[in-house]
């Protein structure tokens, strides 16, 4: 297990440091979907028009968003044609000169040397790249993050509904280990065994491992995510921790919940808004208007900061 001790180094030295400076000199904390829908997906105004190249959709789409941004989140799903990866290579190029912080989303669920390849491959353009630790193995893959010299972030608290028995199943600790864990969220059920939830166990050992952050949703009326839950998870993580907010925009969510009464510092989120940002006005959606909504995404956040 990697020592708290060794926890600022892996965290700072290849992304935090980067995104908090990022967010310092722009003065934001939102970070620019980029998962561009191709028009043959049949997302209709969710997703590219009818013959539009996507490099140059993309390209146009930075330049107009990045003055607000301080990430960008280019999801890998959406990058898989023919000479995608190329091209995605030069938008992550432009992304840099336009000081965007990068981040893959991979979700690299795999263990040992193919976790290692993506992120071999990530680490040619992106500053950090997601994980979604199925396997178990948090410590394992923040060794190799550190010495692909690449930030990592994992899932933690997810908003989609099948996610609700998930993050409730119970995972076995040992008795020495459930030390480490508020009494309150022990489940003990007799003998040596214990238990804890399954997004609290994820909290903890990301926190251990080093990691650069986690991925928590936003809560929403619409969702199952709540502000207990979010105080739980702090309970587990440092400050040191960056909080990679996904659901703001088109799926309604909200970050007064982070910030209120200082739960969470008001530069640790990286809000993610993908389709809000990237078709507000639908498929023929233009620069000027995602300036506009990035503006606009950009001014309520730091409303919401300086409440906090």
């Amino acid at each position: 297990m990697i020592l708290l001790g060794s926890v600022h180094k892996m965290a700072n030295r290849y992304f935090t440091d980067k995104y908090l400076a990022r967010v310092e000199d722009k003065n934001t904390v939102l970070c620019a979907g980029l998962d561009p829908a191709d028009y043959e997906m049949g997302r209709g105004e969710k997703g590219l028009g009818e013959g539009i190249w996507k490099k140059s959709w993309a390209l146009s789409y930075l330049e107009a968003v990045a003055p607000y941004c301080a990430a960008v989140k280019p999801n890998i799903q959406y990058w898989q044609g023919v000479g995608d990866i190329k091209e995605l290579h030069e938008v992550e190029d432009l992304a840099s000169s336009l000081g965007l912080a990068i981040i893959e989303d991979r979700k690299l669920a795999d263990i040992g040397s193919t976790n290692d390849a993506g992120m071999f491959f990530a680490a040619k353009g992106a500053n950090a790249v997601t994980l979604a630790p199925y396997a178990g193995n948090i410590a394992e893959a923040a060794e190799m993050l550190e010495a692909r010299e690449i930030g990592g972030i994992a899932m933690c608290l997810m908003s989609n509904p099948q996610y609700e028995r998930e993050k409730r199943k119970w995972v076995p600790v040992s008795s020495e280990e459930a030390r480490g864990f508020n009494p309150v969220h022990i489940h003990d059920v007799g003998g040596s065994q214990k238990f804890v939830e399954q997004y609290i166990y994820l909290a903890d050992q990301i926190e251990r491992s080093g990691l650069a952050g986690l991925v928590i949703g936003a809560p929403s009326e619409k969702n199952h995510l709540t502000e207990e839950e979010l105080k739980n998870v702090r309970r587990y993580i440092t400050n040191e921790r960056l909080i990679l907010v996904p659901g703001v925009g088109a799926q309604g969510g909200g970050v007064d919940a982070f910030w209120k009464d200082g739960l969470f510092g008001s530069d640790r989120l990286i809000v993610n808004v993908g389709r809000g940002l990237m078709f507000p006005q639908g498929s023929k959606t233009t620069p000027r208007e995602q300036a506009s909504v990035a503006k606009h995404f950009r001014d309520m956040l730091n409303e919401a900061r300086k409440a906090a």
